[in-house]
């Protein structure tokens, strides 16, 4: 995101969504427009942030000039509408901005793609690859050479040591961990506590120490 304040809305007003804004206001590089959010009254407020509606908004405050919006629901073992959410956003000519807490350490070798978002006390290692919507949680540790592909999501304090593959859409439970050179298939599910020293096949659920 640029270094002036640029407006931005948020989908989501949840747990994730309060996470963010707490990263959002210390960064102090956008100004909180907005929630859309189903489940909250209008008028009301997460954080200070008002809540404007649902996602029917978007083209309104599209045109208004509002070009950022970030995807701030989490996620729990499912992917698919985070990448829902952020399909339509960019379908409808928003900018879905990369994010990162001050308190993450990157090796400047790290790419991340649009709409990364990685949180507090998270490690990511040189030569790392995020794809778009990719979500490191807190205090998750990624080492060097790993690719976690678009819409992944790893949990708080999950652990990826070097060379690991996660497919797109594949969700890591917190604290889960996976040895060097593994790949983890689309859209596959690794309980949380889980030792993956294995590959893991495409949708498939692996539990337990290891996992299996």
């Amino acid at each position: 995101m640029n270094q002036h304040s640029e407006p931005v809305i948020l989908l989501g007003g949840g747990g994730h969504a309060r996470v963010l804004i707490d990263l959002l206001l210390e960064s102090g590089t956008c100004s909180l427009s907005g929630i859309l959010d189903p489940d909250l009254a209008i008028g009301s407020q997460v954080k200070g942030v008002p809540v404007l509606g649902t996602d029917k908004e978007l083209p309104a405050l599209r045109e208004q000039g509002i070009g950022h919006a970030i995807v701030a629901v989490g996620s729990t073992r499912s992917t698919q509408f985070r990448r829902t959410l952020f399909e339509q956003v960019r379908e409808l000519g928003f900018q879905q901005p990369a994010l990162v807490h001050s308190s993450a350490i990157l090796s400047p070798s790290v790419s991340l793609a649009e709409g990364v978002q990685v949180m507090a006390g998270a490690i990511i290692q040189t030569e790392t690859r995020l794809g778009a919507g990719v979500v490191v949680n807190t205090g998750a540790r990624i080492d060097h050479d790993c690719e976690i592909r678009q819409h992944a999501f790893l949990a708080p304090g999950v652990i990826l040591s070097g060379g690991v593959t996660v497919g797109e859409n594949a969700f890591l439970g917190a604290g889960a961990v996976v040895i060097q050179g593994r790949h983890i298939g689309a859209n596959a599910v690794v309980a949380a506590g889980a030792v993956v020293v294995r590959d893991v096949e495409d949708g498939a659920l692996v539990k337990g120490v290891p996992a299996k």
